[in-house]
């Protein structure tokens, strides 16, 4: 967990300090790339442990040998980072930027686009099952929108960093958003691979999206490490709530139309965060 924050954060500042001027380009890659490994290890875990006899620790251990891997891919290129000596105390900077408004509403975007993600996640299946649906569907539905999540991911930090202000492809993602989890909300419309699809495209897209207004609103890489550390820190304390939330609202209500009502709820607040933090400027 804390290598994985550390991975997180730094590569943000990675992308601003080499490629200033491929940010969105590469900021799709890591984002479509990490997507593309999450669903390939979802769904390869369990059938490693049983089908493969590996049990739980042999699969664990198959995991463990990317980061062997990865290990070889960058002792060589530790030396290609710029490396440039810090301008300030780590202190002054975290004083100065938990001052600022904008950064707060980053962080805010940040962690509620994580939240809706974490729920779907966490919940999305069960949601399915309430209504009716197997539970091999309901598998398949998550399995769905991990997989449009990947060319979310892919495609629009590549849009949005082909333009200098964001707040059109944020607006376009609230919408289709905000069309998806009505389209959920409401089983009687059917179509539940069309709206899973789109949910996923959207989270997708937004956490790439997310991480490149972190280096988008960043002068310098050192700004960027900064602004990362602050903006996730906040962002992912708010988005490991959601779906303790949503549970609690179910244990409370025994329907998860009101869980999905947040979630609309939510992304209106997210873009209204949106309509700022996509505006030309620096941090």
């Amino acid at each position: 967990g804390v290598a994985i924050a550390f991975g997180n954060v730094l590569i943000p500042a990675l992308i601003k300090r080499n490629f200033p001027h491929k940010a969105g380009f590469v900021t799709s890659l890591y984002s479509g790339i990490m997507s593309l490994g999450a669903a390939f290890a979802a769904g390869l875990s369990v059938p490693l442990a049983i089908e493969m006899d590996l049990g739980w620790r042999g699969s664990l251990g198959v995991w463990a040998l990317l980061a062997v891997f990865a290990i070889i891919i960058w002792i060589p290129n530790i030396k290609r980072i710029k490396r440039l000596p810090p301008n300030r105390s780590f202190k002054v900077a975290m004083k100065k930027l938990s001052g600022s408004v904008l950064v707060w509403k980053m962080a805010f975007y940040m962690g509620l686009q994580s939240a809706a993600f974490y729920v779907i996640l966490a919940w999305l299946p069960a949601i399915l099952i309430d209504r009716g649906f197997d539970a091999s569907y309901a598998g398949w539905m998550l399995s769905l929108s991990q997989g449009t999540g990947i060319i979310g991911a892919l495609f629009i930090p590549v849009w949005a960093g082909s333009r200098k202000d964001q707040r059109l492809v944020i607006v376009s993602l609230i919408v289709v958003e905000l069309i998806a989890l009505i389209g959920l909300l409401l089983p009687g419309l059917g179509m539940i691979e069309l709206w899973v699809g789109l949910i996923g495209l959207v989270l997708g897209g937004t956490f790439g999206l997310a991480l490149l207004l972190i280096v988008l609103r960043s002068n310098d890489a050192e700004t960027a490490a900064e602004l990362s550390g602050i903006v996730q820190s906040i962002g992912y304390f708010i988005a490991a709530a959601g779906p303790f939330v949503v549970g609690v609202i179910y244990d409370l209500t025994a329907m998860w139309n009101y869980a999905l009502i947040l979630l609309i709820i939510l992304a209106l607040v997210k873009l209204v965060m949106g309509l700022d933090v996509g505006k030309d400027r620096k941090v």
